[in-house]
């Protein structure tokens, strides 16, 4: 049986890039499609994790400050940055 809509273009496409729009990505040096926004999308993450307001703001001087303080304090007490959980 089949599905009543017909097959369109938009059926073929990667579910990640479905409905994004193509000037919101652009190509790596390994060829791989990436969003333009990426390193602000993880800075943003990871001062999140770290807990910073980000609706009042954070200088990024202060996220790399604190991110290194975690990873002094994980090393003196013997555990790699990548175990911490």
């Amino acid at each position: 049986m089949s599905h009543p809509a017909p097959v369109t273009e938009r059926d073929f496409r990667m579910p990640e890039f479905r409905d994004a729009k193509p000037e919101d990505y652009e190509r790596r040096a390994d060829g791989k499609i990436v969003r333009k926004d990426r390193w602000e999308t993880s800075v943003m993450s990871i001062a999140s994790s770290m807990g910073a307001n980000l609706r009042s703001g954070f200088e990024c001087e202060d996220l790399v400050e604190a991110v290194q303080d975690l990873v002094d304090r994980a090393a003196a007490a013997g555990i790699h940055p990548r175990e911490i959980k």
